[in-house]
């Protein structure tokens, strides 16, 4: 049972990690400009030089958080990515523990490393997740990403294990308000609205995802979030 319940977590961890990028353009669109593994390849060659810059640490962990969510198919270079990433994060803490977005990314890639890695029944995993969200938020309260982890973090714990019903409610509350075009988390607020039966709240949260259409630009993720809206609205047509 607790094997099940872990992996429920990670899974929501991972979900939450695949939007991390709508955090740092919230337009949810691609930015134009060189490639992923260009990106990489030009930081990894400046890193020597830059070993103490917490934000150049923290761009590199972005960076591989990024290169892992495009990898699909390949999950030996993911997980690289991933733990690449958790690293790179982990030195910028080390750096600087005062860093929001180092300890947001440190979670967001060890969440998905876990997943794919299979670490499912490490209950250190999770309350390592949750140690460094929450140290996150205690210093950027309005982190939008940071936030919608620990709704969806509370929304998959069974209460004994410290879910939060009404918790995940107020954090994926609190995540569309800082982010009003962070389409993820309010997918994810619709969702639980509609686990919660209340079927008026997610056709709104549904409809302002829906009202504005998805760009030339959008990326990936944020295509397979619309186009979930769209298919859950219709579903609710009528109800």
């Amino acid at each position: 049972m607790f094997r099940r319940v872990t992996v429920h977590v990670i899974v929501a961890v991972v979900l939450v990690a695949m939007g991390h990028a709508v955090s740092a353009d919230p337009t949810g669109d691609v930015p134009a400009g060189p490639s992923l593994h260009a990106q990489l390849k030009q930081m990894l060659a400046q890193k020597a030089e830059h070993a103490s810059d917490p934000d150049f640490l923290v761009r590199l962990a972005d960076v591989y958080l990024d290169l892992g969510d495009s990898l699909v198919g390949d999950q030996s270079k993911r997980r690289a990515a991933y733990e690449d990433g958790a690293k790179a994060a982990r030195e910028a803490i080390e750096v600087q523990e005062r860093n929001a977005e180092a300890h947001y990314l440190y979670a967001a890639n060890l969440g998905s490393s876990a997943q794919l890695t299979g670490l499912m029944a490490s209950a250190l995993t999770v309350q390592e997740l949750k140690r460094h969200v929450d140290r996150a938020l205690a210093l950027h309260p309005n982190h939008a990403a940071a936030l919608h982890m620990k709704g969806m973090i509370l929304e998959e714990l069974p209460w004994v294990l410290g879910g939060d019903a009404e918790g995940a409610l107020t954090h994926l509350r609190r995540a569309v308000a800082a982010n009003p075009s962070y389409v993820h988390a309010r997918l994810d607020l619709a969702k639980a609205y509609m686990k919660r039966k209340d079927s008026a709240a997610a056709r709104k949260e549904l409809d302002a995802i829906l009202s504005r259409p998805l760009s030339a630009t959008a990326s990936a993720g944020n295509r397979r979030y619309w186009e979930e809206a769209q298919r859950l609205r219709n579903a609710l047509t009528g109800s």
